[in-house]
């Protein structure tokens, strides 16, 4: 664990710390905080570059700690040594909570702002006890709100984790058996993610064969992969950032109803993403593709958003549908664009690419994967059991 730590902290890293934390404390300004404790650990790894169970970073105008316990003091230490952030270790979150209580009272902090967002009401209710009259106010939202636009080292990392699941994919369909269910599909993705360098998979994978493919977030499971369609939801994260692609397959030549639904789908997503431009808000985004689909008569077939924002979480703002708050798109923004056509009892199709909107227009991250419909059509594997 130190020499990953170690090997993280160069003064880049330093220096990313840095600037983030700067940033962080201008939003703290604009909402009148003095300070604030960041507990989700995604926010935690994003604001601190590193993670731990529990680890939290108390954020003032002029200190940042990290507060954690002794499982994570080996790993921690090259953050305090290397002068990015202090430190600060307890036995437990009691402990935790009268550090710091004393440490904001010493402090002068007129209030403490806590992510409610990433707050059990047990925690808050500790933290109220500790501060005794020093009142809690809500900070939701204050890292997301950071979090919008990706840097150019979270854009590197989510073309790395783009790469590695791509490659993860293939060497799972060379090995795709007729027979093999649906959750050996899965897990070999995650198999082969991970022997590329993945740290871990985004989410559970999504394998859907046949009927299956109807259910938008179907949970793989028992049920053979067999001839027609196979629809595939996957990603990878590297270095915190997560990668997200959908791409439907059909084993064997498809029937005129899934051929016909692919390509409405493709041509939904084409002129989805050719929206993805700086200030076109999420909802103009989402009308784009869904004017496609309801002019090929299923309207009511696409039942969800057109993506969502991609980063740390595999799911966070700006969230992209018809009904929410329209956000204008910004450069630095990364979203997926995944319309999608379901039929219970036949299939469906979606199609899934990360999208990182930049000055002249989408890039989209994942376009070495191809998706045209001939490149969907596979040969009918020969049966098997998985290895």
């Amino acid at each position: 664990m130190t020499q990953v730590a170690d090997r993280s902290l160069n003064a880049d890293a330093v220096a990313r710390i840095a600037g983030r934390l700067a940033a962080l404390r201008r939003e703290m300004a604009s909402r009148d905080l003095d300070a604030v404790l960041i507990s989700g650990d995604q926010d935690v790894r994003c604001l601190a570059g590193c993670f731990g169970h529990d680890t939290r970073v108390l954020v003032m105008a002029d200190r940042a700690v990290l507060l954690s316990d002794r499982r994570y003091e080996e790993y921690l230490t090259p953050w305090q040594r290397a002068g990015a952030l202090e430190l600060q270790i307890a036995a437990g979150r009691g402990e935790q909570e009268a550090w710091l209580a004393k440490t904001l009272r010493d402090g002068g902090v007129r209030s403490l702002g806590i992510q409610s967002e990433h707050t059990t009401l047990t925690v808050r209710d500790a933290l109220a006890k500790a501060m005794g009259d020093l009142p809690l106010t809500s900070a939701e939202g204050l890292m997301a709100s950071l979090r919008l636009r990706k840097s150019p080292d979270e854009i590197d990392s989510m073309r790395r984790a783009i790469a590695i699941q791509c490659d993860a994919l293939s060497a799972t369909l060379c090995d795709l058996r007729i027979g093999m269910t649906e959750g050996q599909v899965a897990a070999r993705l995650i198999y082969e993610m991970r022997c590329r360098g993945a740290e871990s998979e985004s989410f559970e994978p999504i394998v859907g064969s046949g009927a299956n493919a109807s259910v938008i977030h179907h949970v793989p499971g028992e049920a053979p992969v067999g001839p027609g369609v196979l629809l595939i939801d996957w990603g990878a994260r590297v270095d915190g950032v997560c990668s997200d692609l959908t791409r439907t397959f059909f084993l064997g030549e498809p029937c005129s109803d899934l051929a016909r639904m692919y390509t409405v789908v493709a041509e939904a997503q084409r002129a989805s993403i050719e929206a993805c431009t700086p200030g076109t808000t999420t909802t103009e985004v989402d009308a784009a593709a869904r004017e496609v689909i309801d002019a090929a008569g299923w309207e009511d077939a696409f039942a969800h958003g057109i993506g969502h924002g991609l980063g740390r979480d595999v799911h966070e703002r700006p969230f992209m549908g018809a009904k929410g708050p329209p956000t204008p798109l910004e450069p630095g923004m990364v979203v997926t664009i995944e319309p999608g056509v379901y039929i219970p009892g036949l299939g469906g199709v979606r199609i899934e690419d990360d999208v990182h909107i930049t000055e002249d227009g989408p890039e989209v991250l994942s376009d070495s994967l191809r998706k045209d419909l001939e490149s969907a059509v596979l040969p009918i594997p020969q049966g098997g059991n998985a290895g």
